[in-house]
């Protein structure tokens, strides 16, 4: 089951937005206003800020991406070290972006002009180990699988933040 975490699905979410613009109609005590595009994609990029304030956590390791990434001339794969910060994991410089928990990962979907971008995230057991599977990522010796292999989930992290079930784990 897909659980968004971000999605700006929600600038074509023409519920959300006139939801939005009626707040502000109360809000400002001005029943004639409307709500711009530009004011609307400035709400909706707040709310991948209060994403990342949620996401602003700590995990024991390193969060290392691996990248099925559409390029101009074709598909290629790659990484991204990011840090031990989940809240990392939320930019991008596409135009299109979600981020998601698939039930056992954390993952994101990137478009722009040339394609779109699926992104795993997972955890490194330290900078080192991020480091040599950034090598075998970069020189082909690993697929999604065997990242998959070398690394554990950062979903159990996100789930806690949550309130997600983990597969595998009894509830308290």
């Amino acid at each position: 089951m897909k659980q968004i975490i971000w999605s700006n699905d929600s600038f074509m979410d023409d519920e959300a937005r006139e939801y939005y613009q009626d707040c502000q109609r109360e809000y400002l005590e001005d029943d004639g206003y409307t709500v711009s595009d530009e004011e609307w994609g400035e709400e909706v990029c707040r709310w991948l800020d209060d994403e990342r304030m949620n996401l602003n956590v700590q995990v024991d390791g390193v969060i290392i991406a691996f990248g099925d990434l559409g390029l101009w001339r074709g598909r290629r794969q790659g990484y991204q070290i990011l840090g031990s910060n989940i809240a990392d994991i939320l930019h991008s410089s596409c135009e299109d972006c979600e981020w998601y928990g698939d039930s056992y990962n954390i993952r994101g979907r990137m478009a722009h002009h040339d394609g779109t971008n699926y992104v795993l995230y997972r955890v490194a057991k330290s900078r080192e180990d991020a480091e040599r599977i950034a090598d075998k990522i970069y020189n082909l010796e690993i697929d999604e699988k065997g990242f998959r292999k070398l690394t554990r989930s950062l979903y159990p992290y996100v789930a806690d933040i949550y309130g997600w079930k983990v597969r595998g784990r009894k509830p308290a």
